[in-house]
């Protein structure tokens, strides 16, 4: 096949026959299936070639065929685990209490009028901003009257979704915590 250009266009070191290649296409144009893969996938080894240390299968055994001392020890450590997740929670419920009280004393401060000082600064500011954003302004407004409506309320996002989260946490601590005392009970 020659090109615009005058240079024959190449394929595999011979030149491209589009006839034979419609021909291919109509021959193999067929949908094949997918072929199943080997029963296992290969095993594969870290680099180096050494071999990892397996790990011996578990073996469930019930409470009563431990030894004194390993109870004792199981004991201990859901004890443990008992403590730790009512300290996690304890301190989860105090972040809550400090954050529900810093946003409620920001809703009674913003509830109190500016004073003449506060008042005089933010007009001051606000000429000046006014003064050094005067096309950017311009332009917002345009945009505005173009748009003319809807507007989101998103007053108090930012300490809702702190107070969310932390909710969200002590429930899942209290899950824990539910989980570890009764594996302790099971224990005792």
């Amino acid at each position: 096949m020659k090109l615009p250009d005058g240079t024959i266009l190449m394929h595999a070191r011979a030149p491209y026959d589009p006839k034979k290649a419609h021909e291919y296409y109509l021959r193999t144009r067929k949908l094949k299936g997918r072929k199943p893969g080997a029963a296992q996938p290969p095993k594969l080894t870290p680099a180096g070639g050494r071999q990892l240390p397996k790990a011996p299968p578990k073996k469930h055994t019930q409470i009563s065929q431990l030894s004194p001392q390993q109870k004792a020890e199981l004991r201990a450590y859901a004890a443990q685990r008992v403590q730790a997740a009512q300290k996690k929670l304890n301190d989860l419920n105090k972040k809550l209490k400090e954050k529900l009280a810093a946003a409620k004393k920001s809703e009674q401060d913003s509830k109190k009028p500016p004073t003449a000082a506060e008042k005089r600064k933010a007009a001051k500011e606000s000429a000046q901003y006014r003064k050094e954003h005067k096309q950017e302004l311009k332009t917002k407004a345009k945009r505005a009257a173009a748009k003319s409506g809807g507007s989101s309320d998103t007053k108090g996002s930012a300490s809702s979704d702190s107070v969310a989260g932390l909710k969200k946490q002590i429930a899942a601590a209290e899950k824990e915590l539910s989980v570890a005392k009764a594996k302790q009970k099971a224990l005792a």
